[in-house]
């Protein structure tokens, strides 16, 4: 049964909520995120802070100074409607250093460098969407471009623009409280399609085909879900991937380490028979895969190994192994399960991986095994 926190005009139902492990929480919705705690007591304090401080908005007043409040009751006394207030920051923004594009661009790569963590990937993919921003113009004085591509694209740029803006407009570049140039644009509207899978038929195709160094990472990917840098980190990346340590054969687990993750959140996931039979004869090698992404070319002119696959394949499907992997677990678990093994939320993996397979479908998936190549 629910409890119900208030503070004056805000109320917050926490109520009991049992993990899929057994062990019971109680939680809360706050700004369309659950927030969970391990007692009552605790979920219902921090409850309480967010009903605070939704109704006071993100400012707590009760942490203004006395000069502050002094300063603040002066602004009312002098505009008891505060309608003066947006020209004051404008006022106040025209009075701040003009900042160059280019100059905030590169200190924030710089910042965002400093904190990438294991991947470098977020670093990259920030850089190529900026790089279509004026760099000689005034950022308060910005002209957005258009930005071409699929809506899917220009949403994908439209959001690193909008970090960029966020992060000048907290340290002063921008006017404080504002929204920022790039948020009053409009959003472009996605339509999310059927993701790419395989069938079984494939990826028995795959598995006779794929070089001995990459069979570890295809395997994994397909009956485990598991994230390509996961696995094969790029060799400029700090990740550490996963280990044959990490491989617990004796309890029929796979155990991801915080620090091979994506989300920095450690997870496990069952060991079927079909992955155990592939992985097992590999145990005693060195790396599980290399130091190399599968769809980044070797030196020496050969093809990358998702290139080389796709010839046997009728073209190379992107992320299509997990896509594969979350479609068919769905059928036999459910999504919840599946969503937690994946390292995803059920909300990412129901809009962005579930394919509604069946359960015979499932079935014959996950009973792959390995063949010969040339077998298809």
């Amino acid at each position: 049964m629910a409890e119900i926190v208030k503070y004056r005009s805000v109320s917050i139902a926490v109520y009991p909520w049992k993990h899929p492990s057994g062990r019971e929480y109680w939680r809360f919705k706050a700004h369309d995120k659950h927030v969970t705690r391990s007692t009552l007591k605790a979920a219902k304090a921090e409850a309480l802070r967010v009903a605070q401080q939704t109704y006071r908005g993100q400012l707590d007043l009760d942490e203004l100074t006395p000069e502050q409040n002094a300063a603040m009751k002066r602004m009312i006394d002098a505009d008891p409607t505060c309608k003066h207030v947006d020209e004051y920051l404008v006022w106040l923004a025209k009075r701040a250093p003009k900042k160059n594009v280019g100059e905030a661009i590169d200190e924030f790569l710089n910042a965002k460098e400093a904190n990438k963590g294991s991947s470098p990937h977020n670093i990259r993919t920030l850089k190529r969407h900026l790089s279509a921003l004026d760099r000689s113009a005034i950022l308060s004085n910005i002209a957005l471009p258009a930005i071409p591509g699929s809506p899917r694209t220009r949403r994908n740029v439209q959001a690193a623009w909008v970090t960029f803006f966020r992060w000048c407009r907290d340290r002063d570049y921008l006017p404080y409280g504002d929204r920022t140039v790039v948020e009053r644009l409009e959003k472009p509207i996605v339509t999310r399609g059927i993701p790419a899978t395989w069938e079984p038929e494939e990826l028995r195709v795959l598995l006779a085909n794929v070089r001995p160094a990459y069979l570890p990472w295809l395997a994994l990917a397909a009956f485990g879900g598991l994230r390509t840098e996961e696995v094969c980190p790029d060799k400029k990346s700090a990740k550490s991937p996963l280990a044959w340590e990490d491989v617990i054969f004796d309890r029929d687990l796979i155990i991801v380490r915080p620090e091979t993750a994506k989300t920095g959140h450690r997870r496990v996931i069952p060991l079927c028979a079909s992955l155990r039979s592939i992985l097992e004869p590999l145990r005693a090698s060195g790396n599980i895969g290399p130091h190399l992404p599968p769809s980044c070319p070797p030196c020496g002119g050969k093809q990358a190994e998702t290139t080389r696959l796709g010839l046997v394949v009728g073209g190379w499907r992107r992320n299509a192994l997990r896509h594969s992997f979350i479609s068919y677990r769905a059928a036999q678990v459910g999504l919840s399960q599946t969503a937690m093994e994946a390292g995803n939320s059920e909300a990412e993996a129901r809009r962005s991986y579930n394919d509604a397979k069946g359960k015979d479908e499932a079935e014959a998936w996950f009973s792959v095994v390995l063949g010969k190549a040339g077998e298809h």
